[in-house]
């Protein structure tokens, strides 16, 4: 069972998520070969001020 976690800098829209979603599960089950029932996909909004890049914070 393929599970995928994508951490994202903020929030997203439900349509971002929506298209997130079934185009990771559609790469996995590409290159896997597995059935799409069996992908998870995970979505972490983490607060920006939560992520750094460059030694400095995003938010």
């Amino acid at each position: 069972m393929p599970v995928v976690t994508v951490a994202n800098a903020g929030d997203l829209s439900s349509e971002q998520k929506k298209q997130l979603i079934r185009k990771m599960t559609d790469v996995i089950v590409e290159v896997t070969k597995k059935p799409e029932g069996a992908v998870y996909v995970r979505i972490d909004e983490v607060p920006r001020e939560n992520f750094g890049v460059g030694g400095k914070p995003l938010g």
